[in-house]
């Protein structure tokens, strides 16, 4: 068993908090007497790791009004600035160097980065003067976003140095403070090691541990619903305020799906932690849904449920998804299931992150710009029924399998 006593878990993301506490409690499982663990979520409050019961250096989070997707928007990049983006960071910054080059005696200590180059760069400053040694899960970056197995994609410009790790991420990999490197697909590794003799791992894809359906059916009939009706999941995300707006436009996608099946149709919608139920529920009823009761809606020969807990049942039931968000979305196509995804407003579900998320996970996303195109996509579906088949197999190379995390506590450690 390895000498480390503490870890640093540093992520920045509600998706990318909830790897981490994944990677976090496999850490506790295999090491539960003598292991110490605190969470710095870079974005947010980290419901995640609250709910885990994890430490939190509560005095270094804050609530920022784009939700922490600034970085490729200037006008949202200032609504944070404003809101105390600069000040929030360099008290991350202290609080992550002042733990990293501390040296306690009878410890040792490790900071594990989940995210990208933000918790990366910061896991590798204090490295300058002392500090200790980091290890990265690279959840946001895969080859795949740019290229396949044969060739590079149409009209997508190969990325600075030749992989989507630009030169400065695969210098502070190599790094030799850098004791572990995590990607999220076999083939980003085979092209990291061939092209770059980077020693990264895979694993596995942590995102796809935790899902496990817990039985509830949300009164849809058990099995039977397989037969007898369409069950699909709506993903608004989990970012407010955006969340609300990506919410309208997935009602208004559900209603054109309603008119285009004539099946009964069960809309299950996956609510994150962050998301109040009262602004949802006003803007169901604005487009005409009656409320049954706190979390199920009816309109027509549809119901709407507003799932809030069972987030893998949720998952698994649904036959395919209508999409709006980052991690949600990845893991439904992981689990075998088509996505239509639709063009947001941002600041994260972009047109540029849309379309970067579709070459990401391949043929399981169709992606459109607005809610009225969705019925082309649902009548694309309807006329090739092996679309379906083609996910599952797509969703599985994409995504991998569950049962990464673990592999990855272990890895950590034996450093």
């Amino acid at each position: 068993m390895s000498e480390i006593t503490e870890i640093l878990c540093v992520s920045n993301g509600h998706g990318e908090d909830q790897i981490a506490v994944r990677i976090c409690n496999e850490l506790r499982l295999l090491n539960p007497k003598k292991l110490a663990i605190t969470a710095v979520p870079l974005v947010g409050v980290g419901h995640a790791y609250q709910s885990a019961e994890i430490a939190i250096a509560s005095e270094v989070t804050q609530r920022l009004p784009t939700g922490g997707f600034s970085r490729t928007d200037s006008k949202e990049l200032w609504k944070d600035v404003r809101g105390g983006l600069l000040g929030l960071t360099w008290r991350q910054l202290r609080l992550i160097w002042r733990w990293s080059c501390q040296n306690p005696p009878n410890s040792s200590r490790i900071i594990l980065a989940v995210g990208d180059i933000v918790p990366l760069v910061l896991a590798w400053l204090p490295t300058w003067q002392g500090g200790c040694n980091y290890v990265f899960m690279a959840t946001a970056k895969s080859e795949y976003i740019w290229r396949d197995r044969h060739s590079k994609l149409a009209n997508v410009s190969a990325p600075i140095g030749g992989s989507i790790f630009y030169p400065w991420e695969r210098s502070l990999i190599s790094n030799r403070h850098c004791k572990a490197t995590f990607v999220r697909d076999r083939f980003t590794a085979e092209i990291l090691k061939a092209s770059f003799n980077l020693s990264v791992q895979y694993l596995g894809n942590p995102m796809m541990d935790g899902l496990e359906p817990k039985g509830l059916d949300f009164s849809l009939k058990g099995s039977e619903i397989k037969s007898q009706e369409w069950a699909i999941a709506l993903l608004p995300g989990s970012r407010t305020p955006e969340a609300y707006d990506n919410w309208v436009n997935l009602l208004v996608a559900a209603q054109v799906i309603m008119q285009k099946l004539l099946e009964p149709v069960n809309f299950l919608a996956a609510i994150a932690p962050d998301l109040n139920l009262e602004t949802l529920a006003e803007l169901l009823i604005q487009k005409g849904w009656l409320q049954l009761d706190l979390h199920t809606y009816t309109l027509n020969h549809a119901k709407l449920y507003l799932v809030t807990h069972g987030f893998g049942d949720c998952l698994h039931l649904s036959h395919l998804g209508l999409g709006m968000a980052g991690t949600a979305t990845e893991q439904l196509v992981g689990l075998g299931k088509p996505v239509i995804t639709i063009v947001g407003r941002g600041p994260q579900f972009t047109r540029s992150f849309a379309q970067d998320q579709a070459r990401l996970l391949g043929q399981s996303i169709i992606l459109v710009e607005n809610p009225a195109q969705v019925s082309e996509a649902i009548a694309l579906l309807l006329d090739n029924p092996d679309y379906f088949q083609i996910a599952v197999t797509n969703g599985k190379e994409r995504m991998g399998e569950a049962g990464a995390a673990k592999r990855i506590a272990e890895c950590i450690l034996g450093i």
